[in-house]
């Protein structure tokens, strides 16, 4: 617990610092890098479980389709991934030991970059689609509000947590603490809107706040279904006391679509 808290001591004011006084290409090229090396780490994982996965075509692939999401909007999301459709596997039959495992090395690979691209190309729209200083503000909200939620849910499940969520998937997760979470969740959108986002309206702050509660745990899940399928227990040991950066990034970005969707969907973003 004192590595954990040591390492978001560290790194946490640093991110907080980059997103408010830097502009927002350099919160752009921290986020790409830290979705490519979450990448790098799955396709790692998927390799050690013995898939002929071919590393890195598809790291660079996943770059690819960050930097085009973020260049050229939708539309260049669009054509990277059409074009990772036919590139990735075609570069399998670059594997030494083809055809055996070109359809898992290929199907890992196409995973990896439409997943990690897609959700981290909106939570890059998170922070550039609204204006320059609402962006910071929101993605500020946004990170912070998932943050507290996650150390509700830790807290709460490590001290009353006795009902098992999900015992195959994620044996430390329990209902207590998911119910901590969401009530952090809901308690942390209410105070930061005061702070970060007066504008934003309340009806709207608790849709966010209704949408991470439910999002955020379900991101950590699909990334510890993949985790429990490779037979590891972090995603790498970047992190000491939290894992490897999927570890840390996988309720951000999986949340990042329903978030940005709904904020485009009532107009509040255009």
């Amino acid at each position: 617990m004192a590595a954990r808290e040591a390492v978001a001591g560290v790194l946490a004011p640093l991110l907080l610092a980059a997103i408010i006084w830097l502009p927002p290409w350099v919160f752009l090229a921290v986020l790409g890098a830290a979705v490519v090396a979450a990448g790098w780490e799955l396709l790692t994982m998927a390799l050690g479980s013995g898939a002929a996965v071919i590393r890195v075509p598809a790291a660079l692939t996943l770059a690819a389709a960050l930097a085009a999401a973020w260049l050229a909007g939708p539309a260049g999301l669009l054509t990277a991934l059409v074009a990772a459709a036919v590139a990735l596997p075609t570069v399998q039959l670059g594997h030494p030991e083809r055809p055996a495992g070109g359809l898992t090395g290929a199907a890992v690979a196409l995973f990896a970059v439409t997943y990690l691209g897609t959700t981290g190309a909106c939570l890059g729209w998170l922070r550039t689609w609204a204006p320059a200083e609402t962006g910071v503000r929101l993605i500020l909200l946004y990170l912070l509000v998932i943050w507290i939620g996650d150390s509700g849910a830790y807290y709460v499940g490590k001290t009353l947590g006795r009902h098992r969520m999900s015992p195959r998937i994620s044996p430390k997760k329990t209902w207590e603490g998911l119910a901590g979470g969401a009530a952090a969740t809901f308690l942390a959108a209410a105070a930061l809107r005061a702070w970060f986002l007066p504008e934003l309206p309340w009806i709207h702050t608790l849709a966010v706040a209704a949408i991470l509660a439910v999002a955020a745990p379900v991101g950590d899940l699909v990334e510890s279904q993949i985790k429990r399928d490779t037979g590891v227990k972090d995603s790498s040991g970047l992190l000491p006391g939290h894992g490897g950066l999927l570890d840390r990034t996988d309720s951000l970005v999986y949340a990042a679509p329903p978030v940005l969707g709904y904020l485009l969907l009532v107009g509040w973003i255009r």
